[in-house]
C-alpha cells in the first residue's frame, strides 16, 4: 500500500489506532511449537519481571521518603526575600520569591525561528509514522499495520512484515523546553532554569516570521499550518514521513519560586540527603504553600508507581504460568478455568509480595515508624484479645458456668 493511499486527515488533528480501510492487516496464524516457544519465553520474562518490580517498588518507597525528607529540610531553612535589590551575602542559599515575573529578550527557538515576548516556549515535534499492533493469539492471530502521529522514532525494522511499512529516521530536532535567560522579578533575577519549571502554558500559533529558517533546517517543503510548522507536501492528506512541529507558552506574570540563589538565577537545591529540588508555580504562593503542593505531588507519584510496580509483579507472576494457560487453552472447557485460576494466583501472589516488599523498604528507610507501627499494630491486637476474652467471661459468669481462656 502506497503512502498516497493514506486516509485523509483533520488538519493537525487527533488520530487513532482504530482499524480502518486504510490500515493494513497482516495475517500470521502461530503453530503449536511457536506458541510453546513464546511461552517459555514468557517464563524467563516473568522471572526478569518479578525481582525487576520488586527493585522498582523497594526503590520508589525510598525516592519518596527522600523526597519527603528534603522537602521538609527546605521548608525549614528556606527564607522569603524582597525583589527590590539582590543581596549577594544569600548566594548558595535557599530562597522565596513572588511577584511579576518579566523578560525583556523573551523567549525563543533559535533552531526553527520562532521568538516572541513570553517565560517558557515548548516545542513539539511528531512524525507520521507505521504503527503496528497484535491482535488475536493461536490461529487467529494478526498484525495490523496503521499510521499516526508520534512524538519519536517507530523501528519499523522491528515490524513482524516490514516491506512496505518503512519509517523514515526521525528528525533531529526534538520535544524541547526553552526557559527566558534573562527572566526577573524587579531586579532578582529568575534565570532560565527556573521559569523552565513553570506550569500553566499555553497553545502558541506561530507566524510566518521564521519560516525560511526552519525550511533550511528542515531541508523539505515546510509551511505554517494548524498554527504551527508542517513540513510536508499536504497537511490535510499525510503521508508517512510528514512532520509537524506545535508550540505552547507561558506568558509573563506573576509566579513563586524556591530555589538556590545564585549570580545567574534561581538553581537546583541539594538537600543534605542528595535529594534535589527547584519548586515554581504560576500565582502568587506562599512558600508554605509551594512546599505543600511538592509534598501532594510526591504521594501523587509514589501511589502510581507503587501501581505501576504492582501491575509488572502481576504481569510477572502470570508470565510464569504460561505454558499451563497453553496447555489448557487446548481442552475448550478447562482453559478458560485454568485461565481463571492463573490470574487468581497471580493476583494473591502479587496481593502478598507487593505489600510486603513495601513493608520492607519502610523499614529499612524508616525503621523506628515501623518499630511504632508494628507495636500499635500488636498492642490493638493485644487489646481486641482481651476484649474478647471479657466478652466471654462475662458471657460464662452471665451462665453461672467456669470460664477457662484459651492459651
Amino acid at each position: 500500500m502506497s503512502d498516497d493511499q493514506s486516509s485523509n486527515l483533520p488538519e493537525f488533528g487527533p488520530q487513532n489506532d482504530m482499524v480502518s480501510a486504510g490500515d493494513d492487516v497482516v495475517a500470521a496464524p502461530q503453530g503449536f511449537g511457536e506458541r510453546l516457544s513464546n511461552s517459555f519465553g514468557a517464563i524467563l520474562m516473568g522471572l526478569v519481571l518479578i525481582p525487576l518490580a520488586c527493585w522498582g517498588l523497594f526503590w520508589n518507597e525510598g525516592r519518596a521518603i527522600k523526597t519527603a525528607r528534603a522537602l521538609d529540610e527546605g521548608k525549614s531553612i528556606v527564607r522569603s526575600i524582597g525583589t527590590e535589590r539582590i543581596d549577594p551575602a544569600l548566594n548558595g542559599q535557599l530562597v522565596h520569591v513572588a511577584g511579576e515575573t518579566r523578560s525583556a529578550g523573551g523567549v525563543a527557538d533559535a533552531d526553527l525561528g520562532v521568538k516572541t515576548a513570553g517565560l517558557k516556549l515548548m516545542r513539539r515535534v511528531e512524525m507520521y509514522q507505521w504503527i503496528e499492533r497484535e491482535e488475536g493469539s493461536g490461529q487467529d492471530r494478526k498484525y495490523v499495520y496503521s499510521r499516526d502521529w508520534r512524538t519519536s522514532g517507530v523501528e519499523s525494522g522491528r515490524f513482524r512484515a516490514p516491506a512496505g511499512h518503512e519509517n523514515p529516521a526521525f528528525p533531529q530536532y526534538r520535544n524541547r523546553d526553552f526557559g527566558a535567560q534573562d527572566a526577573r522579578i524587579g531586579a532578582f533575577q529568575i534565570g532560565s532554569t527556573a521559569v523552565a519549571q513553570l506550569g500553566g502554558a499555553e497553545e502558541y500559533p506561530i507566524s510566518n516570521a521564521g519560516l525560511a529558517i526552519a525550511q533550511r533546517v528542515t531541508g523539505r517543503p515546510t509551511q505554517v499550518a494548524g498554527g504551527g510548522y508542517y513540513v510536508g507536501q499536504n497537511p490535510g492528506s499525510p503521508r508517512v514521513g510528514d512532520v509537524r512541529i506545535t508550540y505552547k507558552i507561558v506568558r509573563e506574570g506573576p509566579a513563586s519560586f524556591v530555589g538556590r540563589q545564585e549570580a545567574e538565577g534561581l538553581q537546583v537545591y541539594r538537600a543534605k540527603n542528595g535529594q534535589q529540588f527547584l519548586l515554581a508555580g504560576a500565582g502568587i504562593h506562599s512558600s508554605d504553600d509551594l512546599f505543600q503542593t511538592a509534598h501532594e505531588d510526591n504521594r501523587t507519584l509514589t501511589w502510581i508507581l507503587r501501581g505501576v510496580g504492582l501491575l509488572v509483579l502481576f504481569i510477572g507472576f502470570s508470565s510464569l504460568f504460561a505454558p499451563v494457560n497453553l496447555l489448557a487453552s487446548y481442552i475448550p472447557i478447562l482453559g478458560s478455568l485454568v485461565s481463571g485460576a492463573v490470574t487468581l494466583v497471580a493476583a494473591a501472589a502479587t496481593a502478598i509480595v507487593g505489600p510486603l516488599v513495601i513493608a520492607i523498604a519502610w523499614f529499612a528507610y524508616r525503621p523506628l515508624l515501623s518499630v511504632g507501627v508494628i507495636a500499635a499494630g500488636l498492642a490493638i491486637a493485644y487489646g481486641f484479645r482481651q476484649l474478647r476474652l471479657r466478652r466471654q467471661q462475662t458471657m460464662a459468669e452471665a451462665k453461672g458456668g467456669l470460664f477457662i481462656p484459651a492459651r
